[in-house]
Order: structure tokens, then C-alpha cells, then sequence
């Protein structure tokens, strides 16, 4: 196997799949919980700071109205919810790990061939040229839709109570997508900026939400 990686120069195994994986040598878990809890207490230390030092009446106000309805408990239970999709994204990064299937790739294929036939290889996207430029700016695409229901949820709730800096935080987090998607269809490893300051502005709309149900 190894010696027709070598060969094959490309640095994958006989049936197409990489020799080693694009994450980093660290637990899944770890790099995923740590990665949010830093990205969580830069944006509460944030919205601290929002609350602080902009209209706090107006806040204070929105905020009672929430109190007032027990509506705090609805946006704490979101941000649980999204605790679940976080453990879920960390089931799916251990496994891609392990099996060293990277981006853009999604699923592995199996060409079926008959009892006693030689394997072939496993059917996976074109990455090179224009169609593995389009099949990373599809894939750029398709991340976005996946984020943008939990992103627009929080981006109303928390609007209710910080309408400006929600505004601001959406813009910025557009801008951010937008830089990801276009450095994903360039290459692979073009994706990681945009995508780590765009989960940054989602994570201060988590901490709106945050401040907002337990003031």
C-alpha cells in the first residue's frame, strides 16, 4: 500500500483514499470542545461588553419583556440544542479522522464487482481543474445552507434584544462566508479563515442569546 502511494505520487492508498487525514494529530473532541469554549468566552466577554457600553435601558428593557414571559428559557434551550449539533459534528469528525476521508469528499462510493473480482477503487469527487473547483464551491454552497437555519434562529433572537450589534455581527459573518466559499473552491485548506471568523460572528450570536436568557 504504501509503496503504491509512493508511486502513485499522490499520497493515497491503492483504492484512492488519503494516507492520512487533514485533521491535525489531536482527539476530535478536544480540538472541537476547545475551538468553542475559547470561540464562547471571547463572544460573552463581547456581548458584556455591547451590554455595557451601548443603549442598556433599551436592552434592560427588551430583556424584562423576555423575563416576563419566561421566554429566557426558550433561548437558553436553543443554544442546547445547538450543543447537540456540535456533538454530533464531533461523532462525524472522529470518524472522518479514522477513516482519513477528507474535504470535500462526503461519501465514500464501493464499484461493486463480483465474487472473486479485484477490488477496484472507491468512487470519490474529482478534485483537480475546473470540476474540482466546482465540486468545492457546490460543497461551499451546500455548508452554507447547513449553518444558515441555526444562524438565522439566532440571529432573530438575539436581534430582538441587540438589534444593532446583531446587525453588525450579520454582516460581518456574511462577509466571512462568503471569503470561505471562495477560498474553498480555490483549494481545500482555503476554507479555514473564512470559516473560523465566520464561527466566531455565529458564536457572538450565541452569547447574545446567552446574556439575553439569563439576565
Amino acid at each position: 500500500m504504501g509503496g503504491d502511494a509512493s508511486l502513485n505520487g499522490k499520497g493515497v492508498d491503492e483504492r484512492g483514499i488519503p494516507l492520512k487525514s487533514d485533521y491535525p494529530p489531536l482527539p476530535i473532541p478536544v480540538l472541537y470542545i476547545g475551538f468553542t469554549l475559547v470561540s464562547l468566552a471571547i463572544s460573552l466577554g463581547i456581548a458584556f461588553a455591547v451590554y455595557e457600553l451601548g443603549p442598556t435601558t433599551k436592552y434592560d428593557a427588551k430583556i424584562t419583556l423576555l423575563a416576563s414571559y419566561d421566554l429566557g428559557w426558550v433561548y437558553l434551550g436553543l443554544f442546547v440544542v445547538k450543543l447537540a449539533l456540535l456533538s454530533i459534528n464531533i461523532n462525524l469528525g472522529i470518524s472522518r479522522q479514522k477513516s482519513k476521508v477528507n474535504v470535500p469528499d462526503q461519501q465514500v462510493y464501493k464499484v461493486y464487482t463480483p465474487e472473486g473480482s479485484p477490488s477496484l477503487g472507491y468512487v470519490l469527487m474529482e478534485k483537480d481543474g475546473d470540476l474540482g473547483r466546482f465540486n468545492r464551491a457546490q460543497r461551499a454552497l451546500m455548508v452554507h445552507l447547513e449553518q444558515s437555519p441555526f444562524f438565522l434562529v439566532f440571529f432573530l433572537l438575539a436581534g430582538f434584544v441587540f438589534p444593532f450589534p446583531t446587525f453588525v455581527t450579520g454582516c460581518f459573518y456574511s462577509v466571512m462566508r462568503v471569503t470561505s466559499a471562495i477560498g474553498y473552491t480555490v483549494a481545500p485548506q482555503g476554507r479555514i479563515a473564512g470559516n473560523m471568523l465566520g464561527s466566531l460572528g455565529a458564536s457572538l450570536l450565541d452569547a447574545f442569546v446567552i446574556f439575553a436568557g439569563f439576565k
